[in-house]
């Protein structure tokens, strides 16, 4: 005679020791797992990874590639080959150098900017940024390789015109425009080269020449937006008869700088274009004039005198931070791109005839 009962208790310790050796190795396994250095390849957008029990063989496969990230076993990024992204110390300007023995500054960014990474040095970084090919100190910079850089900017085509989508710490981020083009896409263009995009024509258009626009044309868009600059048309025209700086500019920068005088610094002191507005105190900082016409004046003289013709001269339009005013006017590095983009709304509701000039 079978005997059932002793049958079925094999039968439930054998699964009870299949079962607990399944979850012991499943417990090896993940135990050996967490001990283990990962290096994830990045190219043209697809992922690798490699795992490694030793710290100095993950390091040394990582070192032979390019565009490789080295992992801890928590997760941590330990070290990195190849391209990425750079983020500026947030409280400090951060100076940007012709040569990797900073000797020659080229210009300067704004905390928080992020500087697309081209290459690591020995005490240096090689990185791009609004169209400029240039040398950063690596001390207190924020470094992030390809594999964990989930947000970068981008230009894109909409309905014939060019925006901007900028990745940045604080109030440097956001979409903005920047002029028009005259072909479509659907792609988003990742490059810190606007002319990759389009050739940006009030970006590069020089200032020098007069607008065509009269102090009435100019008064009736600045009533059609509610601006308290309204009547003072006459005021960027003399600007330009004076001193020879193109009046649809010197409106766009008080556009953007004062959002056409509805500012506190504009308001309070009639400053439209932020002088001595510095991080620190903005408005206890900034100079005070006794009226817009004033301020106006001394816009004018400062790029006639400084930028157009003068130390800070780099190109007589609005540029980027290669070649223009942008190279040492703004910290902003897209602050031509803005001031471009806002002569682009102006002269689009008076009629493109800026455009058709400088076409």
């Amino acid at each position: 005679m079978i005997d059932l009962k002793r049958k079925k208790k094999r039968t439930i310790w054998s699964m009870v020791a299949t079962l607990a050796l399944a979850i012991a190795t499943f417990l090896w396994v993940q135990s050996g797992h967490e001990d283990m250095y990962t290096v994830e390849t990045v190219t043209n957008g697809d992922r690798v990874t490699r795992s490694f029990e030793s710290l100095a063989e993950a390091k040394r496969y990582m070192t032979a590639g390019k565009n490789r990230t080295l992992f801890s076993p928590s997760g941590e990024v330990l070290d990195f080959t190849g391209t990425g992204v750079v983020v500026t110390p947030s409280d400090a300007i951060t100076n940007l150098y012709e040569d990797e023995a900073f000797k020659k500054r080229q210009s300067y960014v704004a905390g928080g900017t992020r500087l697309q990474l081209i290459e690591r040095g020995d005490g240096h970084l090689f990185v791009r940024i609004s169209g400029a090919d240039v040398y950063v100190k690596p001390d207190q910079m924020a470094l992030f390789p390809e594999a964990v850089v989930e947000r970068r900017g981008y230009y894109e085509i909409r309905d014939g015109d060019v925006y901007h989508t900028v990745e940045a710490n604080a109030n440097l981020a956001g979409t903005f425009l920047v002029g028009p083009s005259k072909r479509d896409s659907d792609k988003r263009y990742y490059t810190e080269r606007v002319q990759d995009v389009f050739d940006s024509p009030y970006q590069f258009a020089s200032i020098r020449n007069p607008s065509p626009y009269s102090a009435k044309e100019l008064d009736r868009y600045l009533r059609s937006i509610d601006s308290p600059l309204a009547g003072e048309g006459k005021s960027f025209k003399q600007a330009e008869d004076t001193f020879g700086i193109n009046a649809l500019f010197l409106l766009a920068v008080a556009g953007h700088e004062s959002r056409y005088g509805t500012s506190d610094i504009a308001k309070e002191k009639r400053n439209l274009f932020g002088f001595r507005a510095t991080d620190d105190d903005p408005s206890g900082n900034a100079t005070t004039f006794e009226t817009y016409k004033e301020s106006i004046q001394a816009a004018a003289t400062l790029f006639a005198t400084k930028y157009v013709k003068g130390p800070y001269a780099r190109g007589d339009y609005p540029g980027n931070k290669q070649e223009g005013i942008n190279i040492f006017y703004a910290s902003d590095p897209y602050w031509g791109e803005k001031v471009a983009g806002t002569m682009y709304s102006i002269d689009r509701e008076l009629g493109l005839k800026q455009l058709k000039r400088i076409q």
